[in-house]
């Protein structure tokens, strides 16, 4: 009865932890003017750990997220809160609301805009305990709070880093000392920040790396706070395109991210 009980449980979580979906905004359209965002996102189920992508051509659009009196009124955030890559991916890290009704999370940019209401993860009801005694009987109930006690770290431990700590990132800073002895996991995330217009941010493989190649312009991040997720193991390798800043400022990092 307790495996079973069990069972139960890990049907229920484990949807939540692996089903988490990639929604490329306007599907083959992307994010571009006279298009209808709301009827897009009609129907839609967006859930904590879905990633939102906004696919247009770098300098025709950007992104910004704002509230809903911004959303209404098209009220644009400064500039630096801008998302420009040309392919922004939003992670919609926290629910907005408990209950299937409430507030919105909103982004809009030029007049096109779209809206959705992000529902908390099935596996969030579980943490009151609640359901837990509902769905097993009190004999059981220790074997499956060992079972949530290893399941649910590997849902919610995962750790933001912020590239350079309070330096950021810039040339001039030693990132592989920065980078030593961290434990880099799948799911976390990088957070590159700087000031607009004086770095980017490039995504590049080994030998990019060592030799500072940059990829086409097209491919650079240039929020100032731009956000990688860590979403596979293995090697990792970023660097900053602007003028020398990789080969003489050494703005550059390799990270192994563990599964």
């Amino acid at each position: 009865m307790a495996l079973r009980s069990i069972f139960i449980i890990l049907a229920i979580i484990f949807p939540a932890m692996v089903l988490a979906k990639d929604f490329m905004v306007g599907d083959y359209k992307g994010w571009t003017n006279n298009f209808n965002y709301q009827a897009w996102a009609q129907g839609k189920n967006f859930r904590v750990g879905d990633r939102l992508v906004f696919k247009y051509p770098v300098g025709m659009h950007n992104v910004f997220k704002v509230n809903g009196t911004g959303f209404q009124n098209c009220i644009k955030p400064p500039l630096s809160q801008a998302l420009t890559s040309g392919q922004d991916i939003i992670v919609l890290a926290t629910p907005v609301f408990k209950y299937p009704v409430g507030m919105h999370n909103v982004f809009k940019v030029n007049g096109t805009g779209f809206q959705n209401c992000i529902k908390p993860p099935l596996s969030q009801a579980l943490t009151s305990g609640k359901d837990i005694i509902v769905l097993a009987t009190p004999g059981n109930k220790w074997s499956i709070f060992i079972i949530l006690a290893i399941i649910f770290p590997a849902m919610v431990l995962a750790k933001d880093f912020m590239v350079g700590d309070y330096k950021g990132w810039t040339n001039n800073f030693n990132y592989q000392a920065w980078a030593q002895g961290k434990n880099f996991r799948v799911g976390d995330r990088l957070v590159f920040k700087y000031p607009v217009g004086m770095h980017n941010v490039f995504k590049v493989n080994g030998t990019g790396f060592q030799n500072c190649i940059k990829p086409p312009l097209s491919q650079a991040l240039t929020s100032g706070k731009d956000i990688i997720v860590l979403a596979t193991p293995g090697n990792k390798w970023y660097l900053c395109g602007v003028g020398n800043h990789c080969a003489f400022g050494g703005q550059k990092l390799a990270i192994t991210v563990q599964s």
